[in-house]
């Protein structure tokens, strides 16, 4: 990789903490961290409830519907299991998540302004209770049922500008990162991220079983319930946390407080580069990165959904099983980012740390290079690392003292075949014939994850210390997008095929975008070796 020593130091301002995080260390960082990871269990696995039930709720207002102007066949076995009803269920939870895509990244920034103004307890509180709120028009919905039933449930999805998952995540990742210091920060968040994943599969399982055996209304109660009570836990085992301290700021510093929000996107721009031998070039490999991690997460981010409608319109699962089904998925892809992850990616970068050290001593004497490496041996310290927002994403810990020098090549490597491997195990998922084989699908799936976290590491080497600030919010922010949006896109494949007997395709149409973000990774690379930034030169 092009080492580039023109960069500038950061700023103040992006040095400047959140909140008086020393405060809360000093009162003991230690035993607040079980309490806010214990606040992510409760709060995921909230969440969670609804997740599997809502999709089959959807499914019988959609049929209720339907019915109202047509004549149910007295021999159906399951008089739901029509390609209109279907297609139009599908339809309907894609406006849903629609909604929920854009109401969730306005959530993104007024979380981001609520822990500025309020402090970031303060913040996390409303964060949980909107969504309790939310709940309760869902439940109201759901008691009218057909089409008014379904209206209902889809504009409470405004309510999640105020509070939803995004925001709570952003809540609890700041709260970490104060209360923890720099060298276990990183592992911090990543045990956060794993009991938040362990907490949804717990919430899937409820909500099924519940839904299943009490009536389909019965997780919405729940987690209406439950999300009160954890605004009553936040309130009272947290500490008491102070907004950072404000400054008079002028009305056109203010003004870019919005424009912050996509103004990290520039990292992805082509940057012109000065070659070894003179030649200026110009460099897209920040930009394929962007690119090929957003097909990624667009492809990996609706398996969970995928294989719930799937599963119900192909071999008729009821909560219960889709409970299950998703439980086995996010237990399992929360063990591998919590477990496995972490050592694949220490090993693999000391092998190929070691491996480019050997290169490097055979070659240390030739000033000519044909081909342009893959691979980087600068330094990053690992308080720059953990800098980072690891919603559904995490980088996982480094165990290096902070003056080590470690490669994250190995990174830029796994993101590109764990995205070719989700391609061949979603693709291979179209073959399933019978219900049990979905839960060998569930098995399996979990094992190509990953995918955003190594991604973190290969753009952070892409660009200067100065940006690399804005190098974590700009993926973070591409992932947030893609997440939020794959649910919509894939709704409306998924309805357009299931309307037609053709919903096993989804499969194909999901692989085939992983398959494409393994393509443009593949394009993605370092400058080379001795480069540097044209406009350092």
């Amino acid at each position: 990789m092009a080492h580039d020593n023109g960069s500038q130091p950061s700023t103040a301002e992006e040095r400047t903490p959140l909140l008086p995080h020393d405060k809360l260390k000093k009162t003991g960082g230690n035993s607040i961290l079980p309490l806010l990871l214990l606040s992510g269990f409760l709060i995921s696995l909230t969440f969670g409830i609804t997740q599997v039930p809502i999709l089959y709720v959807f499914r019988v207002m959609t049929c209720d519907a339907y019915y109202e102007k047509h004549t149910p066949d007295p021999s159906a076995i399951d008089r739901c299991a029509k390609h209109e009803i279907e297609a139009g269920a599908s339809r309907a939870f894609a406006v849903l998540s629609a909604s929920t895509s854009i109401f969730g990244l306005v959530n993104l920034m007024v979380a981001g302004w609520t822990i500025k103004r309020l402090g970031v307890k303060r913040a996390l509180i409303i964060q949980v209770f909107w969504p309790a709120v939310r709940v309760f028009f869902q439940i109201i919905g759901i008691m009218k049922g057909s089409n008014t039933g379904i209206a209902i449930v889809q504009a409470s999805q405004i309510l999640t500008v105020f509070g939803g998952p995004n925001g709570y995540v952003l809540c609890l990742n700041s709260f970490v990162a104060d209360v923890v210091g720099h060298e276990a920060r990183t592992g911090a968040l990543g045990r956060l991220q794993g009991l938040m994943f362990i907490g949804a599969a717990i919430g899937f399982l409820i909500g099924g079983v519940v839904g299943d055996a009490f009536g389909v209304i019965e997780p919405f109660h729940m987690a209406f319930i439950s999300f009160l009570v954890c605004c009553v836990y936040v309130a009272l085992a947290l500490p008491a946390t102070a907004p950072p301290e404000t400054r008079n700021d002028t009305p056109s510093r203010q003004v870019l407080g919005i424009s912050r929000f996509f103004g990290p996107l520039r990292i992805f721009t082509p940057q012109k580069w000065v070659l070894p031998d003179g030649r200026t070039t110009t460099q897209f490999g920040a930009l394929t990165l962007g690119i090929g991690v957003f097909l990624g997460i667009l492809a990996t981010g609706y398996i969970t959904i995928l294989l719930q409608q799937y599963a119900t319109s192909r071999f008729h699962f009821g909560t219960k099983d889709n409970g299950y089904l998703i439980f086995i998925y996010f237990s399992l892809r929360g063990a591998f980012l919590s477990l496995l992850f972490p050592r694949i990616i220490a090993r693999g970068r000391k092998w190929l740390k070691s491996r480019v050290a050997k290169q490097q001593d055979k070659s240390q004497n030739d000033e000519s290079q044909d081909n342009e490496p893959l691979i980087s041996d600068q330094p990053i310290a690992p308080n720059e690392v953990e800098v980072m927002d690891p919603m559904e994403n995490e980088e996982p810990p480094n165990p290096a003292p902070q003056d080590e020098q470690e490669t994250f090549a190995f990174d830029l490597f796994y993101a590109r075949f764990s995205v070719l491997l989700d391609a061949i195990l979603t693709g291979a998922a179209m073959f399933v014939t019978q219900g049990w084989q979905m839960y060998i699908v569930a098995l399996i799936l979990p094992f190509s994850a990953g995918t955003g976290a190594a991604s973190k590491g290969t753009i952070l080497q892409m660009l200067p210390s100065s940006d690399r600030t804005d190098a974590l919010s700009g993926i973070t922010l591409v992932e947030n997008i893609a997440r939020l949006s794959t649910t919509a896109v894939f709704g409306l494949v998924f309805s357009a095929l299931a309307n037609v007997g053709k919903s096993h395709l989804v499969f194909i149409c999901n692989a085939s975008v992983a398959l494409l973000a393994f393509i443009i990774l593949c394009l993605s690379r370092f400058p080379p070796q001795g480069s540097k930034r044209a406009e350092h030169v």
